[in-house]
């Protein structure tokens, strides 16, 4: 996934996992649709969808593409899920009018996961706030400052280095 206005660092550094020293691992992995859409033929997939990089309309519901970010708990750094939520179409109407403008001081609007993020158990679903940011960033998505799911806690305490590496052996094999 691209992100608009943000220009990565190459750094390396010695991974205490592996062992080896690493010019670049990927910090940023996305989904081009929603999961549902995908559990259609294609025949159906298209007679029912209306979508851009960024909002996506199928069966009568409403989704917006973002970013869970998920602090990297031995670097400055992060890593990006570029994911989709499913939210009202009042929230979508909200983002396509801040879309080339500054929606920072938006107060937080509501969804709920759309893709299934493959090393995190029953994700599908879960309550996200989404907050809109500058016109060059897909907006950022929080969970819960209580929940107790793995990928809630990862974005509050961070993502320790044995846990990135194993999200990049299953995303960059």
């Amino acid at each position: 996934m691209k992100w608009l206005g943000r220009k990565k660092e190459e750094k390396a550094y010695a991974c205490r996992v592996c062992g080896r020293v690493h010019t670049s691992m990927p910090t940023d992995f996305g989904w081009k649709l929603p999961d549902i859409v995908w559990t259609e033929d294609a025949a159906n997939r298209q007679q029912h969808l209306d979508w851009s990089t960024d909002v996506c309309y199928f069966r009568e519901k409403w989704y917006m593409r973002g970013v869970l970010e998920i602090p990297f708990s031995f670097s400055n750094d992060r890593f990006g899920w570029g994911i989709w939520v499913e939210t009202s179409e009042e929230t979508i109407g909200i983002y396509r009018s801040v879309f080339d403008k500054d929606g920072s001081a938006l107060p937080r609007a509501i969804g709920a996961i759309a893709c299934k993020i493959h090393t995190y158990p029953e994700n599908l679903g879960l309550p996200v706030e989404i907050q809109f940011g500058p016109s060059n960033l897909r907006p950022t998505f929080h969970l819960s400052g209580d929940s107790e799911h793995e990928l809630a806690i990862d974005q509050r305490q961070g993502l320790s280095e044995e846990k990135y590496h194993a999200i990049v052996a299953v995303i960059a094999p």
